[in-house]
């Protein structure tokens, strides 16, 4: 990969990983939404790409005083594992087991 394609991948990578829009993510970075979605569309034609992850986590914003009342256990799915979550979980193991089971090269 040429320096400004690895360049870009890393934002498409970053852009993936915030499950923001692309306006989103571009806003303020100095460069356009446009802009990082073509890359985004070419890196993916590359045999090398790393700019598209193999699994994605989709984090979702919960009220923890509804989830906490309700006792309801959260599901995190990563490939075919399923991982449970209840109140008071420690965060730092669930980075650590995302990682673990995410397929090779997946951010």
């Amino acid at each position: 990969m040429t320096e400004t394609e690895t360049k870009w991948a890393e934002r498409v990578r970053r852009w993936r990983a915030s499950d923001k829009t692309a306006s989103e993510f571009a806003r303020g970075q100095g460069f356009e939404a446009s802009t990082l979605r073509y890359w985004a569309s070419r890196l993916n034609r590359l045999p090398e790409a790393v700019a598209k992850p193999a699994a994605r986590v989709r984090v979702l914003r919960v009220r923890r005083v509804e989830r906490e009342a309700a006792g309801e256990p959260m599901t995190v799915t990563v490939g075919a594992a399923r991982i449970e979550v209840r109140a008071g979980f420690d965060r730092a193991l669930l980075r650590e087991l995302i990682a673990a089971l995410a397929p090779e090269g997946a951010s």
